[in-house]
């Protein structure tokens, strides 16, 4: 016989608004492949779940919606990057939560030496090769090890956009 309780029923709106109150960071996570042409195939998704998860080796995570139109295509991206976004980058994180891809503008991304696409005007950039997948009810977590990182901003005056309580803040000195 077990000793752990079964769990009381929760309502998940209120669990939903219950953590819109644990205020998070916003990125854009992209992948692609630069083939060379006009438009290579970029793809990005704003998220708010980035995680640092260990140092040795260098760990990060983020959750994946199985529902998501581009499932697949996230889960089974080698590599991929995250850009940190500054509090005046409301519109492209927004541009990115669309579903889909028809919002995509290639001139909002740049190539890294190790050919990932990340964003312009990014306050930081991590990029990572897939270590695992986990599913974790309706989402998965993918876990990524950091190939680089580079920031574009002196922390000191950094002013990175956030979201709380289900609306985009700044975060920052």
């Amino acid at each position: 016989m077990s000793d752990i309780l079964p769990a009381d029923p929760v309502d998940e709106t209120e669990f939903r608004k219950l953590m819109g109150l644990f205020a998070t960071g916003v990125c854009v996570v992209s992948f692609g492949e630069n083939d060379g042409s006009e438009h290579p195939p970029i793809s990005g998704m704003t998220i708010n779940s980035l995680v640092s998860v260990s140092l040795e080796p260098m760990l990060v995570s983020w959750s994946l919606q199985n529902s998501s139109s581009q499932f697949a295509d996230y889960a089974g991206a080698e590599k991929f990057a995250f850009s940190i976004l500054a509090d005046s980058q409301q519109a492209i994180a927004r541009r990115y939560a669309a579903r889909g891809d028809s919002a995509l503008n290639h001139g909002d991304f740049i190539w890294t030496d190790r050919g990932i696409p990340v964003l312009r005007g990014a306050m930081a950039t991590i990029e990572c090769r897939r270590w695992e997948n986990y599913p974790a009810g309706d989402h998965t977590i993918v876990l990524g090890e950091v190939l680089a990182m580079d920031a574009q901003t002196d922390y000191a005056h950094a002013r990175a956009l956030g979201f709380f309580n289900g609306r985009f803040c700044s975060v920052g000195n």
